[in-house]
């Protein structure tokens, strides 16, 4: 684990804490209830899924386990970075029930972040696995590519 590494966690960690502590409000939903709730629950889900199907090799940290080994299956097959994908999906359908805008942009900004936390940890996964350029060209970052639906030939 680098100094940067760290520091990235601490961001990550405080950004989450930040979202969580912003009181709710009391607004209507801005889009309807039920949109709010299937979005909370598929990111719970797609991040859950994360961490099931990467198993032992989790880390909260960019620079990959000594010991892991590139995932791509599962979730993993659709997606590089469900957990990252999984936290913005379920904290934007949060914020939208309860209509918050301090909330919404902090997922902005957590989507913002990821973005450049996952760059970097993959510059650390092509260096551990080289097959790692190809898998990117076939799975999206954060959702589906959509060479999911091109036919192979």
């Amino acid at each position: 684990m680098s100094q940067k590494d760290l520091i990235l966690v601490i961001i990550q960690v405080a950004l989450m804490l930040l979202f969580i502590v912003i009181p709710a409000g009391y607004a209507p939903p801005m889009i309807p209830a039920f949109l709010c709730f299937l979005m909370t629950t598929a990111g719970i889900l797609i991040a859950s899924a994360g961490v099931l199907t990467i198993g032992k090799g989790f880390t909260p940290f960019p620079t990959p386990k000594v010991s892991g080994q590139l995932k791509q299956t599962g979730i993993y097959k659709y997606i590089r970075h469900p957990m990252y994908s999984g936290i913005i999906i379920a904290g934007l359908g949060i914020a939208f029930y309860n209509a918050n805008i301090p909330r919404l942009i902090i997922c902005i900004i957590l989507w913002i972040f990821f973005e450049y936390k996952s760059r970097y940890e993959e510059k650390l996964l092509e260096q551990k696995y080289p097959e790692y350029s190809q898998y990117k060209t076939v799975t999206g970052r954060f959702f589906p590519s959509v060479n999911i639906f091109k036919k192979v030939h």
